[in-house]
């Protein structure tokens, strides 16, 4: 940073930079309007022309691995699913039987044939069904939560990448400036040192300055690369969708999400994690009830009917079974005690999940009312910098000051302007960040 700092006051001094003389602004809130309108037109774009934040986050969803895992463990959840729902449904028989029968007048042989069809279930087997088909709704609706988690980690991640592109590519723009003027202003001293106007000394500070800048300007331009390219390969977009930058303007948020309490609570209703888990201690209390049934017998019943011929005669009707089972062992209590596990388990994953969405979006909150006090204070640094490098270099053309004051003016001017930018960006992200907590 200190290599570009000297090289920012050729800005003020070649008069192609305009002197802020705005009084600070206020404390914003979040659903205040932008700092970019506080900006000089197009050194701070919040936007690539041909890839906007919501179609970076919606590509990178598309293209992320991590979310087609998360997908594909939903559709097997869901397939699983189905299948515990046919658990309990009854089933069709159909059966042929052919024996040698003596006839009533031996030696004589006849053949017994007979033929049925009908429907059998168990009855009051809600003791094994209930239990594995809430299995599968929670399996299912944790695969669901865990896919939400995911999109949403990659939206934040696509966010992060997309400001930090733009960020890159406005200091390049902004180094670039500066090499340009800094040579320009190499000349210039140059030029007054061999007319007798200026020392020595102010050629040589020009030239380290101008060093500097083309320093950092490569780097810059390095970052701004490496950037690019990880919002490419994270989005699948082309690099020309992101060849040029536009203006544009900080997510908006809403008011309500201002204090963490308040964020919190929204996000509670709103959250898959929450609710899946809510969902799954009604399951699990509903398969405690259901565990508790088992104490009664189950019943197998199956009816039908039958055409047949037995002893030469032939008969039909319909069939009627009935199977009574009664378990003499404890294994009606173990499974009682297993689903009392279960509920247990579900209502401190509960309380698990609560806790990590209360960190989580507190501490976005949180971060965002910083940024935009950052934001803030940062605008009214780069301003006070900006008055106080303008005097310096009237001071230094009339001869009040030197250039080594001039240079530390503009540095800390340059410093105070990178760190607006750094802000700015900063801010974006936070309220991204936000919008993406508080859940679909």
């Amino acid at each position: 940073m200190k290599g570009f700092t000297p090289a920012l006051a050729a800005l003020v001094v070649c008069g192609l930079y305009e002197i802020a003389s705005a009084a600070p602004r206020p404390t914003p809130s979040p659903a205040a309007s932008n700092a970019y309108a506080q900006l000089a037109p197009g050194y701070a774009p919040l936007a690539f022309a041909g890839l906007t934040l919501q179609q970076a986050q919606d590509d990178a969803v598309t293209q992320s691995p991590d979310v087609e895992i998360a997908r594909a463990k939903v559709d097997a959840a869901s397939a699983s699913l189905s299948a515990a729902r046919t658990g309990i449904g009854p089933s069709i028989f159909a059966g042929y039987v052919r024996n040698p029968q003596s006839a009533a007048v031996p030696p004589a042989i006849v053949t017994q044939h007979s033929f049925n069809v009908g429907l059998s279930t168990t009855l009051l087997s809600i003791t094994q069904f209930l239990p594995l088909l809430y299995q599968a709704e929670a399996t299912y609706r944790l695969a669901r939560a865990d896919a939400a988690a995911a999109e949403r980690n990659e939206r934040i991640r696509a966010a992060n990448l997309y400001f930090t592109a733009l960020r890159t590519r406005a200091i390049v723009s902004a180094r670039r400036e500066a090499l340009s003027l800094a040579t320009a202003q190499q000349q210039a001293a140059q030029k007054r040192f061999k007319a007798g106007d200026a020392p020595h000394i102010d050629v040589v500070r020009a030239e380290v300055v101008a060093a500097q800048a083309l320093a950092a300007l490569e780097n810059a331009q390095a970052a701004d690369a490496n950037a690019a390219q990880a919002l490419t390969l994270e989005t699948g977009v082309a690099a020309a969708a992101i060849a040029d930058t536009a203006p544009g303007s900080l997510p908006e948020v809403t008011a309500a999400t201002s204090e963490p309490d308040s964020a919190v609570q929204r996000a509670m209703v709103r959250r898959s994690e929450i609710i899946s888990a809510r969902e799954n201690v009604s399951a699990a209390s509903a398969g405690v009830s259901a565990a508790r049934v088992g104490i009664l017998p189950t019943v197998t019943f199956s009816a039908g009917y039958e055409h047949a011929v037995d002893v030469g005669n032939p008969i039909q009707g319909p069939t009627v079974n009935a199977l009574v089972e009664l378990p003499l062992t404890s294994a009606s209590g173990s499974r009682i005690n297993a689903a009392t596990a279960a509920l247990t388990q579900a209502r401190a994953q509960e309380r698990a999940e609560q806790r990590l969405v209360t960190i989580e979006v507190s501490s976005a909150v949180r971060n965002l009312n910083a940024a935009i006090q950052a934001t803030a204070a940062s605008t009214r640094a780069r301003q006070a910098a900006q008055e106080e490098l303008n005097a310096t270099v009237i001071g230094y053309r009339s001869g009040a000051s030197s250039s080594l004051e001039r240079t530390a003016a503009s540095a800390t001017y340059a410093e105070a302007r990178l760190a607006e930018l750094g802000a700015i960006y900063d801010e974006a992200l936070a309220r991204a960040v936000v919008n993406l907590e508080l859940g679909p």
